[in-house]
């Protein structure tokens, strides 16, 4: 099973779905009730500048985790959100 089309459950009502997916970019669909809506937003993997919590799981991020982040300027709405690389890893298993 690939990730695409697959649907995730983010954090405060976040709807996720995985459009493309390489080893380095993402295209994600994210919706954000009240918030805000991409409905082909790119994302790059890269290492966490900050630390902070992945948008799916709430899991903790360290700084230099990786991670995959909005890459789209000028910089989204969501420009601070994180996504584990190693939970797509873990999903796509």
């Amino acid at each position: 099973m690939t990730l695409e089309s697959i649907p995730l459950d983010g954090t405060n009502g976040v709807r996720i779905e995985i459009l493309e997916r390489s080893d380095t970019t993402l295209v994600i669909r994210w919706v954000e009730p009240g918030k805000c809506h991409y409905g082909e937003q790119r994302w790059r993997r890269r290492s966490a500048h900050t630390s902070g919590t992945c948008a799916v799981s709430r899991r903790k991020i360290r700084r230099g985790d990786a991670v995959f982040k909005p890459a789209e300027r000028p910089a989204p709405l969501n420009a601070s959100a994180m996504i584990c690389a190693e939970l797509l890893e873990c999903v796509e298993a």
